[in-house]
């Protein structure tokens, strides 16, 4: 038997599948040119408006009189944005340490560092990221937390949520399965209370009501209690995640984990957590997504994160009618994180596919 007769079609050219499904009729053609011809003059203006027509050089007055963008707000704003509040001098530290949270991040996300590895890089990423910005050890100047802010702070916010969450929210969903009526009743009543505020709502509590109801020598720093706020949210909607993954894990695979004697830790570890963490990638990298952009709620409680060190910037007089081009630079940062975490849930996703 011929083999060629066993594999399967090619698909076509990509011209002829654009054409087939653009302009397979009259009515298609139409509505296709029509579009096609409204795309075409939306980014010749976006060209003309950011690129030909644009501004470079920081000059508030030569940015006034052009046709086109001021990118030259984004230079002069750019160390503001980014960096936060940080002492000027001392600016090294949490570029140094954003660089190795990040390193650290894409350490432990490679399938080879997964498990203690990379458990362990990260924390190793997220202790040298905490002496660098905090200093007061190895003849670095004390920087306190309310100076800290921008990009470095919305990585660590970001990070430690989603870190801290995956381990919390597996918790809350094994307890909402759990036999015990006790601890599955706390669980579900912990995730529907967390899942019905809005995290403005948790934010607000954590920076502003805790404080009060705790004694002085137990309140936290603003900087833990937030991060502790968007984790404990975080985790909420992981359990919900989380939890139909465990649905989807087959019976058989338990009755016959059981079978071979294994204990309920071993059955739990090697057999129902791979198979539901697999089928849950996808909505868990998106969550991830949406963690990130959360954080950009916490300027509404005074901690300047990327978008909040943008609101310190946009406060100088003659550069606030240019925040078009300061919220594309944020929007760019937010962008290309999204597009990072959604990428390496797309290979996740191929790597551990079902077959």
């Amino acid at each position: 038997m011929d083999a060629t007769l066993d594999r399967p079609p090619s698909p076509p050219p990509t011209l002829q599948r654009l054409r087939a499904t653009l302009f397979s009729d009259l009515p298609s053609s139409l509505v296709s040119s029509a579009l096609l011809l409204v795309l075409g003059w939306a980014a010749w203006r976006l060209v003309r408006w950011g690129v030909l027509d644009a501004v470079v050089q920081p000059d508030p007055e030569a940015c006034r009189a052009a046709a086109g963008a001021c990118w030259g707000v984004v230079s002069e704003k750019a160390r503001l944005v980014l960096l936060g509040r940080f002492p000027q001098g001392e600016q090294w530290r949490p570029v140094l340490g954003s660089a190795a949270l990040l390193i650290g991040v894409c350490g432990a996300a490679h399938p080879r560092l997964f498990g203690r590895a990379g458990v362990a890089l990260l924390a190793g990423a997220l202790l040298l990221f905490g002496v660098l910005m905090a200093g007061g050890v190895a003849g670095l100047a004390p920087v306190g937390s309310d100076l800290w802010g921008g990009l470095p702070l919305t990585l660590l916010l970001a990070v430690t949520g989603c870190l801290l969450g995956v381990p919390l929210g597996i918790a809350l969903a094994l307890g909402r399965r759990s036999t015990l009526p006790l601890l599955r009743w706390l669980c579900g009543a912990y995730i529907e209370a967390v899942r019905g505020v809005p995290l403005i709502t948790l934010l607000f509590f954590g920076a502003f009501v805790l404080p009060l109801l705790l004694p002085p020598a137990w309140r936290l720093d603003p900087m833990l209690r937030i991060a502790a706020c968007l984790t404990l949210f975080g985790a909420a909607y992981l359990a919900e995640i989380f939890r139909g993954g465990l649905q989807a894990v087959p019976r058989g695979q338990l009755e016959a984990a059981h079978a071979l004697g294994l204990t309920r830790w071993q059955r739990l570890r090697h057999i129902v957590l791979p198979q539901a963490l697999r089928v849950t990638i996808a909505p868990t990298a998106s969550h991830f997504i949406g963690a990130v952009k959360d954080t950009s709620l916490v300027a509404i409680v005074n901690v300047y994160d990327l978008t909040g060190t943008l609101r310190l910037a946009m406060g100088d007089p003659q550069w606030q009618p240019f925040f078009v081009e300061m919220y594309t630079m944020v929007g760019a940062v937010y962008l290309l994180i999204g597009v990072s975490i959604a990428q390496y849930g797309r290979y996740l996703g191929r790597r551990h596919a079902v077959r």
